[in-house]
């Protein structure tokens, strides 16, 4: 093994075969990835979500506490989230906010200034990456397209910010544009990072990884930033493949909140590359599932109950049989052999056993114990095929009142 037992321990157990030296190799791991989270800036983006600027204030709280390492902010967006962007910055100021604020910019000099202004302890500068798109919508060829954001990246260092350029749609770029835009942001406009996007999220893991690669090698030493959507359900993976080519800074929303089918989401992701990968991401794991809450009731988007990590359905078990082995490795002291990790790593308590369709013996003896009850085996047979049938009627789970009724008709008390 490349690193034996990172694959086990009392809180998880994972394949072992994600540290075989043959799969290890293929990686260019970074020492530390960096979580840079936009859930504040996303939102803003997504469907129907408004959020005023002290709830922006409190998932900042709770993403301080969850331990990314910046948050994203886009003061020109409105008189809100100028609102917002100067209140957390006068919190890092004043020490109670750890994560950086850094602005989403255009390649706009006013972007910069209103940065800032702000206090911001950086700046993204965005702009389309990708030369025919930026013709169309702009009229601007690409030679003005790599000189306008230079010229924005070098003025935002002149002014002694923190910057990092951020280009998008770079995936449908050709390479050796790709190549000439990088090289001129960092030689000639200074950036101190550059970030690259799968702004469609159509872009395969394996290739990710390739683009990630040729880009560290155009510009080494220079960190790169990885940005990625779920058009494809790829997102995560997205964020894993540019890691495994090398990328330091990955870009995540909580919940995979954001435009269109959203970002990559800051819980699958922090848990991929910390437990998976075993790359330190900085991430108090015991933090995900009440910032995955938070999250989902300020922005009014419900968490899908088969959402990973975090959705109800992850630790919610209806088969008679799974619940039975969950007992029987839980006395061995090894419960989460049954489960992807144990609920209580992301700061969730326990898991549940619901009576439905899977229902059998096991579950109905043990939900007849916990009121006190006992049944011979036939009506325990019995109380089974009573509490399928109401599933199938109700399709759903069987309710405790619904339960009981069917044990009061079976057993005649």
């Amino acid at each position: 093994m490349a690193e034996e037992k990172r694959w086990l321990t009392d809180k998880y157990w994972f394949s072992h075969f994600n540290y075989v030296d043959e799969v290890r190799q293929q990686f260019t791991l970074p020492e530390r990835v960096y979580i840079h989270d936009v859930t504040l800036r996303e939102a803003e983006q997504a469907p129907h979500v408004s959020l005023l600027p002290q709830e922006k204030v409190r998932i900042a709280k709770a993403l301080d506490e969850l331990g990314v390492y910046s948050i994203e902010v886009a003061p020109f967006y409105s008189s809100y989230d100028e609102q917002a962007t100067r209140e957390l910055t006068k919190m890092r100021r004043k020490g109670e906010l750890k994560a950086k604020v850094l602005c989403l910019c255009r390649w706009m000099e006013q972007d910069v200034d209103l940065a800032l202004d702000c206090g911001a302890d950086g700046v993204m500068i965005e702009c389309v990456g990708e030369p025919w798109f930026c013709k169309q919508a702009w009229n601007i060829d690409e030679n003005e397209l790599i000189g306008r954001i230079t010229r924005t990246v070098a003025y935002a260092k002149k002014n002694g910010i923190f910057t990092v350029a951020e280009p998008w749609l770079n995936y449908r770029a050709p390479l050796e544009f790709t190549e000439r835009l990088y090289k001129t942001i960092v030689y000639e406009g200074g950036a101190d990072q550059v970030g690259i996007s799968d702004t469609f999220g159509f872009t395969l893991p394996w290739a990710i990884t390739y683009v990630v690669r040729k880009l560290r090698s155009w510009v080494p030493g220079i960190p790169v930033n990885h940005h990625g959507h779920n058009d494809f359900g790829l997102s995560t993976m997205t964020m894993v493949s540019a890691v495994v080519g090398g990328a330091e800074v990955v870009h995540t929303a909580v919940n995979a909140t954001g435009e269109r089918a959203g970002n990559a989401a800051t819980e699958e992701v922090a848990m991929a590359i910390q437990l998976l990968l075993g790359v330190d991401a900085g991430i108090n794991l015991n933090r995900i599932y009440p910032t995955c809450q938070l999250v989902a009731e300020l922005t009014k988007i419900p968490i899908a109950q088969n959402k990973p990590i975090v959705g109800d359905s992850e630790f919610t078990y209806g088969s008679s049989m799974v619940a039975w082995m969950i007992e029987q490795l839980g006395k061995q002291g090894r419960p989460y052999s049954m489960m992807p990790f144990m609920p209580e790593l992301i700061g969730r308590k326990g898991y549940e056993v619901i009576l439905g369709r899977g229902a059998g013996g096991y579950t109905v003896r043990e939900k007849l114990k916990k009121m006190g009850l006992s049944a011979t085996k036939e009506q325990v047979k019995e109380i089974v095929e009573k509490v399928k049938g109401e599933a199938g009627i109700r399709k759903w789970s069987v309710p405790d009142f619904a339960f009981e009724e069917i044990v009061r008709k079976v057993l005649g008390e």
